[in-house]
């Protein structure tokens, strides 16, 4: 390239003029080499994002089912305070009856069903009782 320079100093006017760059080969060997590390990073800024985009949606995807966990938890809640409360009046309010009927005709027994005493877990994880409660 100097010696281009020496033969033609306009050349680099020339050059400009038309919009191109002038390069020695070191140049642009080490311009080519910037741009090459500069596509990298953008394409790892680009994954970052994409990333960084997914892990959101994943967040707000548990988040929404944290919601809908809890609330099941509290139907089923519900629901077994319900049972409970039948098999309480069928066995203090409907069997006493039905055993002084049944004195009448001593062949038929009346089976009492067995109270449900299980309840539905809480949630525990931080991740999903912090949204639960703000």
């Amino acid at each position: 390239m100097s010696s281009a320079l020496e033969a033609d100093p306009s050349i680099m006017d020339y050059a400009f003029q038309k919009r191109i760059a002038l390069a020695s080969p070191v140049t642009l060997w080490s311009v080519l080499k910037t741009i090459a590390f500069s596509w990298q990073q953008d394409v790892v800024t680009q994954e970052a994002k994409q990333l960084f985009d997914l892990s959101r949606e994943l967040y707000g995807r548990i988040s929404t089912l944290a919601t809908h966990v809890d609330k099941l938890g509290r139907s089923l809640h519900t629901s077994v305070t319900d049972y409970n409360r039948f098999v309480g009046s069928l066995e203090r309010q409907v069997l006493p009856s039905a055993r002084r009927l049944s004195m009448l005709d001593e062949s038929t027994v009346l089976a009492t069903p067995a109270p449900l005493d299980d309840v539905p877990r809480d949630l525990a994880a931080v991740e999903l009782t912090s949204r639960l409660d703000g």
